[in-house]
C-alpha cells in the first residue's frame, strides 16, 4: 500500500519558495529537463464574511490534493505560484485544465457556507537547459497571467520557449 503525506492546506511562503525554485532550476539547466510555472490570481466568493475567512485555507487544501507531491505550491493573498519539475507544456495545460474543473465546483466552509473561486491562470514553461532563468520564467508567467486577467474569469494562458 502506497503511503501518501498530505500538505493540508499549507502553501509554501515566498522565501521558501524561491529557495526552492533555485534549485529547481539550477537542476534543470544542468540537467536538462523540462519545468513549467503556473502563476494564478484566485478570487472567493461568499455571501458571508466567515466563509470568505477560511476560503484560503479550502483552496489550500483542494490545491494540494490535486497536484503532484513533487510540485511546489506558494500563495500570497490572492496570488498563487506553483513550479512543476520536469512538465512540459502539455503537462502544464493538464495542471491548468485540472484546477479550473475542481474550482469550478462550490466548497462548503465548516460552518456550513458555501464559497466559490474564479481564477486567472497563466503558464510558463520551459524545456531546460542553459537558456533557462528565474526571472524570465516568473516574467513569462506573469505575462501570461495578465493576458488570462484580460481574456475573463476561468481561463489559462500559456507562454511556451518551444
Amino acid at each position: 500500500m502506497k503511503k501518501v503525506l498530505s500538505r493540508g492546506d499549507e502553501l509554501y511562503g515566498r522565501d521558501v519558495f524561491h529557495v526552492l525554485m533555485e534549485y529547481e532550476i539550477a537542476r534543470s539547466r544542468r540537467y536538462p529537463s523540462p519545468i513549467s510555472l503556473v502563476h494564478m490570481n484566485i478570487l472567493p466568493n461568499a455571501t458571508d464574511e466567515a466563509a470568505l475567512q477560511v476560503a484560503p485555507s479550502i483552496f489550500g487544501a483542494a490545491l494540494n490534493s490535486h497536484i503532484r507531491s513533487i510540485d511546489i505550491p506558494s500563495g500570497l493573498r490572492n496570488e498563487c505560484l506553483i513550479l512543476l519539475p520536469t512538465t512540459d507544456e502539455n503537462g502544464g495545460r493538464s495542471v491548468c485544465e485540472r484546477l479550473l474543473s475542481v474550482f469550478k465546483n462550490k466548497f462548503e466552509t465548516p460552518g456550513g457556507m458555501s464559497v466559490t473561486f474564479s481564477l486567472h491562470i497563466g503558464l510558463a514553461s520551459h524545456s531546460g537547459g542553459q537558456s533557462l532563468w528565474q526571472e524570465t520564467l516568473l516574467e513569462q508567467a506573469e505575462t501570461a497571467l495578465k493576458q488570462s486577467k484580460f481574456k475573463g474569469p476561468n481561463t489559462y494562458i500559456v507562454f511556451s520557449d518551444l
